[in-house]
């Protein structure tokens, strides 16, 4: 059974949540005790976060940065305030998918479910016991990590799979609907600017490593991985 924590101070909504999940047989908890949101995520260790960002004490993006520092759960921003800051600012804090509110409850399940087989389920063996070279910069699949011999650092899950598909079609191009396809279950549910994010997020993390590889945008089609020039 999945575990998912509801991270929502609106008590109908969380319930709601709860309840709907329940149904379809994850055990849910939601959290209460706000200024122990962390405490609360290492005790329980859910699959899957569901996170709203206004909260009291401390916001969303405070502890998806916090619980980022400890796991590589997937986290799902739950959120009235989705403009396309509010995503980037999101993403840089850990998150991995967006839902904004107010949103249909089969919107939320198909994404979460979505999430679920892509890093515990029957999608997620392609990403057992791998490593993927490129260029001076290697990723592991295992561990969530990309460096070079100069440094590394930590990818979100969104991240990882986007480097997967970018590794392994290099020096092709990857069109934007074939990214979409492979790391989100059903693209429909992908808020517009979440691929372009994530891949300006990836583009950062492969230049503070001094990765050899650059990402390059296909103007109208998508996004190839390559060597830079020497």
């Amino acid at each position: 059974m999945y575990k998912l924590l509801i991270v929502e101070d609106e008590m109908n909504i969380a319930n709601t949540l709860k309840n709907h999940f329940e149904k379809y047989n994850y055990d849910c908890h939601i959290v209460e005790d706000f200024e122990r949101v962390l405490d609360t995520f290492q005790e329980f260790q859910p699959h899957l976060v569901i996170m709203d960002i206004n909260l009291p004490a401390f916001d969303g993006y405070y502890w998806s940065r916090k619980i980022r520092q400890v796991s590589n759960c997937p986290i799902t921003i739950l959120s009235a305030r989705m403009s396309e800051l509010d995503q980037v600012y999101g993403i840089e804090n850990g998150a991995d998918d967006f839902i904004t509110k107010p949103f249909l409850m089969d919107v939320v399940l198909a994404k979460v479910n979505g999430q679920i087989r892509r890093v515990y389920g029957e999608y997620a063996q392609d990403l057992n016991n791998r490593t993927l070279k490129k260029g001076n910069t290697t990723l592991n699949l295992d561990t969530f990590r990309l460096f070079t011999h100069e440094q590394e650092t930590t990818l979100t899950i969104k991240e990882l799979q986007l480097s997967s598909v970018l590794f392994e079609a290099l020096p092709n191009v990857v069109t934007r609907q074939q990214l979409l396809a492979a790391i989100w279950d059903d693209e429909t549910f992908v808020e517009e600017n979440t691929l372009t994010v994530n891949i300006v997020r990836l583009r950062k993390k492969l230049e503070a490593i001094q990765s050899s590889l650059e990402i390059t945008t296909i103007r109208g089609i998508g996004y190839q991985l390559t060597e830079k020039s020497l």
